[in-house]
C-alpha cells in the first residue's frame, strides 16, 4: 500500500499542469502563483515560451527581467510589471530536485490594449404609416444593428471580432452598447425617452 501511494505521489509530481488563461491590459502587472505544491528543498525556475529563462537557480532573475519582474522566494510566485504586448505567451514554473523536474505552474498570458468607446447612433423612418427606429453601434472594426418597430423591439444583437465583443441590447429605459475584450470594456447608452420622441405620433413600444 505504501509503495502504491509513493507511486501515485511520484506520478502526481511528474504530471504537467494545464495552462490557465490570464488577460491583462498594456502597462498593467500580473502575479503568477504556483498552482501545485512544490516538493521540499527545491529550486524553482520560471520559463517564458519554453526557452527563455526568467528566474534561474534560487531566485536569481535573468538580466532581461531585473527591472521588469519580481520573484518571491517563499511562495515561488512571479510578478511581471509594465506589461507590453510582446509579453504575451506561455509562462511555466518548474521545480527541480534530485534530477526530478516538476511542473508547478503554467499560464497563457494575453496582454491587450483597452477597448475604444463605441459610438451609438439612432435613426428612424416612416413608411406607410409605420415607424421603424434603427440603432447602430460602431467601433473602428465592426458594428451591430438592432431595430424597434410597431410594438416590438429586438432584444439584443452581438458580434465577435477576434477577442472583441460588441453587444447591443435594451436594459430598462436605455439602449446599451457594450464593447469589450477579456480585460476591459466601454459602453454607450441612449435613453428610450429620446427614441420615443422620434416616433411619438406612432407610439413605438420600448418593452423588451
Amino acid at each position: 500500500m505504501a509503495q502504491t501511494m509513493q507511486l501515485v505521489f511520484f506520478l502526481y509530481l511528474l504530471a504537467s499542469v494545464e495552462a490557465t488563461d490570464v488577460f491583462r491590459l498594456v502597462n498593467s502587472s500580473v502575479q503568477l502563483d504556483v498552482q501545485k505544491e512544490a516538493p521540499k528543498d527545491v529550486s524553482v525556475k520560471w520559463i517564458f515560451n519554453t526557452n527563455r529563462i526568467i528566474v534561474r537557480n534560487i531566485g536569481t532573475l535573468s538580466k532581461n527581467y531585473k527591472d521588469k519582474a519580481e520573484f518571491n522566494t517563499k511562495t515561488f510566485s512571479l510578478t511581471l510589471k509594465n506589461l507590453q504586448k510582446n509579453d504575451s505567451g506561455l509562462y511555466a514554473a518548474d521545480a527541480e530536485n534530485d534530477d526530478i523536474t516538476t511542473n508547478v505552474a503554467k499560464y497563457q498570458l494575453y496582454v491587450l490594449d483597452p477597448v475604444e468607446k463605441p459610438v451609438l447612433n439612432v435613426s428612424y423612418q416612416q413608411i406607410n404609416g409605420t415607424c421603424t427606429v434603427t440603432f447602430i453601434c460602431k467601433t473602428q472594426y465592426f458594428s451591430v444593428t438592432t431595430n424597434c418597430y410597431r410594438d416590438h423591439c429586438d432584444n439584443k444583437t452581438e458580434k465577435v471580432f477576434g477577442n472583441l465583443l460588441l453587444f447591443l441590447y435594451i436594459r430598462n429605459d436605455f439602449i446599451v452598447c457594450n464593447h469589450s475584450n477579456p480585460a476591459s470594456w466601454e459602453t454607450a447608452t441612449i435613453e428610450m425617452e429620446h427614441v420615443k420622441q422620434l416616433c411619438l405620433s406612432k407610439g413605438i413600444s420600448t418593452h423588451t
